[in-house]
């Protein structure tokens, strides 16, 4: 009996092992099965929720405003609640991203917002409420290019990608004509500024190239963008006019200016007028200033001669006023005189 109960004993032993480790294996499976079921759940919720860009690419000019938008799916009223918006743009050289605009349960996050877009980039935010998460950046700069990422947190998660790309085209073209009298020659002067690099070429009117003595320049302004000056020198024959074309090979555009013989000739008008003039008024001062000077000498001598006449005209004056009195008046005056004089040396 007693190896036999042994026996049994160690049989229910091994067949009560193998059935603990069947039902911890079946609970393992189980786990795993509901794993896998939670994130097939999970999976087929992303899957109706997505984000849809419906504008892969933008093109801005620099300094104007520019918006992008994704959208993403509204069950009815939104709740701001339970919504978390994202707008980050990726770096390409480290590979980290700036976040551009944040929106966390209806609050503005503008402390995680990079510096470059404070007070630049805002979310339209009456437009939630129909499944747009528009992102609008102001004064657009040469360094917004890039790609952005918009995520959209909604009762499921979805991303898509934009790429914006700023040009700043050669618009503007400032010109100069100036004259070199010694050297007989004319320097034509077109500066503009612009992104990328442009080059720059010079044509007559038969449009042919000129290469002949032309200095082109550039500098970098410090928003990014190329200065370029670009210099023409000739000797005028009178007939001949010229043209700047700025060509902005990336962008694929062009601007041009065409000078006129017409505006050479007014130039030069002008610097030889200016050289005559400058003088003239300068000698045509010191004569005006000599003239008056010398008037208001004249004037006051005048008035001193005219003071002193009056001075020396007083006594005649009286006799002549005494001759309109007749001898009897004429005497009685001369007693009052002599009499007042003998009063003064008599009378106390």
């Amino acid at each position: 009996m007693g190896p036999l109960y042994s026996l049994g004993t160690a049989k229910a032993t091994v067949v009560g092992n193998n059935l603990s480790e069947w039902i911890n294996s079946s609970e393992k499976m189980f786990g795993i099965l509901l794993i896998l079921i939670l994130q097939l759940q999970l999976y087929l919720i992303r899957a109706f929720f997505t984000v849809e860009v419906p504008q892969q690419l933008y093109i801005a000019k620099y300094g104007s405003n520019v918006t992008m938008e994704c959208r993403f799916p509204v069950d009815g009223q939104l709740n701001l609640k339970d919504l978390r918006v994202s707008w980050a743009k990726k770096e390409l050289l480290d590979q980290k991203s700036k976040e551009v605009y944040t929106l966390q349960k209806g609050e503005e996050d503008l402390k995680s917002q990079h510096s470059d877009y404070r007070g630049r980039a805002t979310l339209l935010r009456d437009k939630l409420n129909l499944g747009y998460s528009v992102l609008q950046i102001t004064n657009v700069k040469l360094m917004d290019a890039g790609s952005y990422r918009c995520l959209i947190d909604y009762r499921g998660a979805d991303y898509k990608y934009i790429t914006l790309k700023v040009k700043a085209s050669y618009t503007r073209i400032n010109v100069q004509i100036r004259s070199q009298p010694a050297e007989e020659e004319l320097i034509l002067t077109c500066q503009s500024e612009g992104f990328p690099l442009a080059e720059v070429f010079w044509q007559n009117e038969k449009n042919l190239k000129v290469n002949v003595s032309v200095n082109t320049t550039y500098t970098l302004t410090t928003d990014g963008l190329y200065n370029v000056t670009s210099m023409l020198t000739f000797k005028p024959n009178g007939s001949e006019n010229f043209s700047c074309t700025f060509w902005n090979k990336e962008l694929n555009e062009e601007t041009s200016y065409a000078f006129t013989s017409a505006q050479r000739g007014s130039s030069v008008g002008k610097k030889s007028l200016i050289l005559f003039i400058i003088p003239t008024c300068i000698i045509a001062v010191i004569l005006i200033s000599a003239l008056i000077i010398f008037l208001k000498r004249k004037s006051l001598t005048k008035l001193h001669a005219k003071k002193g006449g009056k001075k020396r005209k007083s006594p005649q004056l009286h006799k002549e006023d005494n001759r309109d009195m007749n001898p009897q008046t004429q005497d009685l005056i001369m007693t009052n005189v002599t009499d007042s004089k003998d009063c003064m040396d008599v009378c106390p």
